[in-house]
């Protein structure tokens, strides 16, 4: 009785044992790997324990003013926030200064230098190589190298689009100021490869509607000298009978011509960024060039281990080059014409037309 006594216990003691070992019935847990959430953090991030690499932004000019060298200045330092780098700009007005900017960044230890402006080609190739392990990308240019990136905006794909709108707008004969000759104007900063892009563009554009209209091409010789910018649109309007000026002259420049465009009472187009709300009544349209993307998708592709020496090409459909709405000049621009531009913007970007770019 005894020895079943202890049999018993014995069973008793392998069942408790039993049970606490086994799992429990509800719920049941599915153990899956954390789903990655979307958050504002950036898409390519530098590993705290890593240190973070040396990019630098060398401009031909200053990325306090508006225009082509704030917006790269904007997305270099968007990047800088978002994947913690420190933000090194060497910057100067003075053209004897930027190869000496290049080689500091370079000798100072930088991976990545990011050059911006087609006049700082020379610079780039004259220290490039010098130090082939490092980076370099040049905004608007692009000269050869095994360690050279050229971004490239197809900006005669917008200037395609402003031309289809001048072409037809300068025929008006209801629209104030707007003669009867059917000539435009385009006055560009410095006669360089970038302009030539801005220049094709417009002309291919124009052609497109009315191979018959003129366009007085004039250039500054420099893009911050505002009173000779404003003294060639002056003799457009007067000498030329140009009723719309197109300005590629930089920030300093356009602000000339457009001086000049408001003070005749004629009509212009913008570059760059929206000179529509600050010339309002008298700028048409204006070709957006986001040199904020470019700059900030170079430095993203860098830090995510895809930069390749070549160029990169950014046009319409990169949403690089765009164009205004047209939103601020009204009923001046009937809707049709409206309507033909966004048609051959959406074109282009089908492949249906295509904007040829100058070799030059």
């Amino acid at each position: 009785m005894k020895r079943l006594s202890n049999v018993l216990g014995l069973l008793l003691l392998v069942a408790i044992v039993l049970s606490a070992c086994a799992p429990t019935a509800t719920p049941t847990a599915v153990v899956t790997e954390a789903p990655v959430v979307a958050t504002e953090a950036p898409a390519t991030a530098i590993p705290p324990t890593a240190v973070p690499p040396m990019i630098a932004l060398v401009p031909a000019g200053r990325t306090g003013t508006e225009g082509f060298m704030f917006l790269a200045g904007e997305g270099y330092k968007k990047a800088a926030a978002e994947f913690g780098f420190k933000e090194i700009i060497l910057e100067s007005m003075v053209a004897e200064e930027w190869e000496r900017n290049v080689r500091t960044a370079s000798q100072d230890g930088a991976n990545l230098v990011i050059a911006v402006g087609s006049t700082m080609q020379d610079a780039v190739k004259n220290v490039g190589v010098d130090f082939p392990n490092t980076k370099y990308v040049l905004v608007d240019s692009y000269i050869g190298g095994d360690n050279v990136q050229g971004l490239i905006s197809q900006e005669q794909e917008g200037t395609f689009l402003a031309g289809v709108l001048a072409a037809q707008m300068t025929v008006l004969k209801d629209v104030e100021n707007m003669n009867p000759d059917k000539v435009i104007g385009f006055i560009g900063g410095m006669d360089i490869p970038v302009i030539h892009r801005f220049l094709s563009g417009l002309q291919q554009g124009v052609a497109y509607i009315d191979p018959t209209i003129k366009i007085e091409v004039a250039y500054v010789g420099s893009f911050a000298d505002p009173a000779k910018a404003k003294e060639l649109a002056l003799s457009m309007i007067e000498n030329q009978k140009v009723d719309i000026v197109y300005s590629v002259a930089g920030s300093f420049g356009d602000a000339g011509v457009f001086e000049a465009v408001a003070e005749k009472g004629v009509y212009g187009i913008g570059t760059d960024v929206s000179w529509d709300e600050k010339v309002p009544g008298h700028v048409l349209i204006s070709v957006l060039k986001h040199t904020d993307v470019a700059v900030y998708n170079a430095i993203k592709g860098y830090l995510n281990g895809e930069f390749k020496a070549g160029e990169v090409k950014y046009g319409l459909a990169s949403g690089v080059m765009d164009i205004t709405d047209m939103s601020v000049i009204g009923d001046l621009v009937p809707q049709a014409i409206k309507d033909s531009v966004f048609k051959a913007k959406q074109d282009i970007i089908d492949g249906k037309i295509a904007v040829n770019r100058p070799l030059r």
